[in-house]
């Protein structure tokens, strides 16, 4: 079965101002969030690195592999720091949270690409044991720090930049997505495009009926493997392919 690294090899080679962001975009957006970028990519909305650099200074550390997942997230950092289609993109706004008194594990950074978009990318679970309280608190709370956070985040970048937007992520990521823009104002809203939601779970009754939720639900695309679980929790307004 072709995976995202097939993709980069058959597509790296056409940049983002020749065709738009896809589904297979946008998983990759979000799977590379998961990287700890700490001490790489500024925060500070006005300054800003490549991607190819961002991989550049991953690589050059002693243990890479410490900041990954799996040792498939660094191929596909650096086959997307390789390709015409991603090398030049500008990362900032990097942002790791984790407060295990708090029960709150979050994540996240934006990519600004050429043709005048921003993708921001929500982390998912990370392998820490507040990653996972968090998870289980959202079975049964109407909002978890995560959630709020990824709002905050959202109108931030949104504030700062002016341009337009997509959010997205995977897992955990998708429903950060989804929420920040259900809760984000009209205004903010405008600027949304597109919000990806990559096998994430869903919501406790109280947000179907948002007002936002609703206004956001013809620009949410969800995608989930058959074999799904994640995915499938909790409500969901939105079809999903």
């Amino acid at each position: 079965m072709a995976d995202m690294l097939d993709y980069l090899a058959w597509r790296g080679d056409i940049e983002f101002t020749q065709m738009p962001v896809n589904p297979v975009d946008a998983l990759i957006f979000s799977t590379l969030s998961y990287i700890q970028f700490e001490d790489i990519i500024p925060d500070n909305p006005h300054q800003s690195i490549s991607l190819e650099e961002a991989a550049a200074g991953l690589f050059s550390l002693s243990a890479p592999q410490t900041r990954v997942r799996v040792k498939k997230d660094l191929e596909l950092l650096e086959a997307a720091a390789k390709s015409a289609r991603f090398d030049n993109i500008k990362m900032s706004f990097y942002r790791s949270v984790l407060i295990p008194e708090e029960e709150t594990q979050f994540a996240a950074v934006t990519f600004f690409l050429e043709d005048g978009s921003a993708y921001i990318a929500f982390r998912g679970t990370n392998s820490t044991l507040t990653g996972w309280k968090e998870d289980f608190n959202m079975t049964f709370q109407q909002t978890i720090p995560a959630q709020r956070l990824a709002l905050q985040y959202t109108r931030e970048v949104a504030l700062e930049m002016m341009r337009p937007m997509r959010l997205g992520g995977h897992s955990k990521g998708g429903n950060l997505a989804v929420f920040a823009a259900a809760r984000s104002s009209p205004m903010i809203q405008q600027q949304i495009l597109e919000v990806f939601n990559h096998d994430g779970p869903g919501f406790t009754q109280y947000l179907m009926g948002d007002p936002g939720y609703i206004a956001m639900v013809p620009k949410i695309r969800t995608y989930i493997p058959q074999s799904s679980v994640i995915g499938m929790l909790l409500e969901h307004e939105e079809p999903y392919t």
